[in-house]
């Protein structure tokens, strides 16, 4: 009986862009922030990794447009393949907070986003709970049309902690606690219905 085949997934987050340089701000969905020219470094870098390393098939990312043209950039490198856009995967909406402070949170809802940070809906906005429900069947929907491929998704920070979530199922109070650096490069692989974590956060190719 052949064996089932590997599917090979790199997901990434998009380069510095201009609100990570303020790194207090919810940035959320804003279409105003864009690439800083270090965010567009660090995608090229990536790319060159990327072409060395691995035979991508297919690039899909966020539509917003630091997620798109870190997308366009790596893609450039790696043989010219046009990013598919998928608004599935845009980044945890905070509501009526976006483009404010977390120091500018009332004391009373920065306990409740504290105590609970999965569960916890911005007012207007998604949780990480909804994140989750929203990005986890178009991910498995891409995996699942590329079997035996290698797949780039290129992401937001708080999708790529939802991602993790979705597919490794840790205690929802520790979603904060991962680090994601801008494109670096977290690994899966899927064979046989099952999902396998390869490396995460790796950015060697940024030092």
């Amino acid at each position: 009986m052949p064996s089932a085949p590997i599917t090979t997934i790199y997901v990434t987050r998009h380069g510095m862009s201009e609100h990570n340089l303020n790194t207090e701000l919810f940035m959320g969905r804003s279409p105003a922030s864009r690439l800083t020219d270090e965010g567009r470094a660090q995608a090229r870098l990536l790319g060159r990794r990327l072409a060395r390393e691995a035979a991508i098939a297919h690039v899909i990312a966020s539509s917003l447009p630091r997620t798109m043209e870190t997308a366009q950039l790596i893609a450039a490198e790696i043989g010219g393949i046009w990013p598919r856009p998928e608004e599935a995967f845009w980044e945890l909406d905070k509501g009526d907070w976006e483009g404010s402070m977390p120091r500018e949170l009332p004391p009373d809802l920065a306990r409740a986003v504290a105590a609970d940070p999965f569960a916890y809906r911005y007012g207007g906005g998604e949780s990480y709970r909804d994140v989750v429900a929203r990005i986890g069947p178009a991910f498995d929907s891409w995996v699942g049309a590329h079997e035996g491929e290698s797949l780039l998704f290129v992401l937001h920070g708080d999708v790529i902690r939802a991602l993790l979530y979705h597919i490794i199922r840790f205690p929802g109070e520790k979603i904060s606690d991962f680090v994601i650096a801008p494109c670096s490069i977290t690994e899966f692989s899927f064979c046989g219905g099952r999902y396998e974590m390869v490396r995460m956060n790796d950015a060697a190719h940024l030092a």
